[in-house]
């Protein structure tokens, strides 16, 4: 995380260094998005040192999914989304059925 914070003020200078030589509108402008950069830069660290921290305490406490338990929850949504397929077609099936009965009382 050192290393990106570094490299993000290292860019952030050198974009400030590259704006003194330009007119100051450009300066300001070139000042602001080497700040927006260096702040895009440190909240990437900051999201990708979140993401090591959690998989490292997942490898810590083997809070890792077992081999069953993916295929049990896949298992599980895939219930889920049959129940949800018969009751999109239940519904389908019944509204065509009005849609019939209507045209033929009419």
């Amino acid at each position: 995380m050192k290393k990106l914070c570094a490299t993000a003020v290292l860019i952030a200078s050198f974009g400030l260094l590259a704006a003194c030589q330009d007119e100051p509108e450009d300066k300001m402008e070139s000042a602001q998005e080497s700040m927006s950069d260096a702040m895009d830069n440190m909240g990437d660290a900051a999201e990708e040192t979140g993401e090591a921290i959690e998989q490292k305490a997942d490898q810590t406490f083997n809070n890792e999914p077992t081999t069953g338990e993916k295929i049990e929850n896949n298992l599980d949504e895939a219930g889920e989304r049959i129940g949800e397929a018969y009751d999109d077609s239940a519904d389908y099936l019944e509204e065509k059925g009005e849609d019939i009965q209507a045209a033929t009382t009419e």
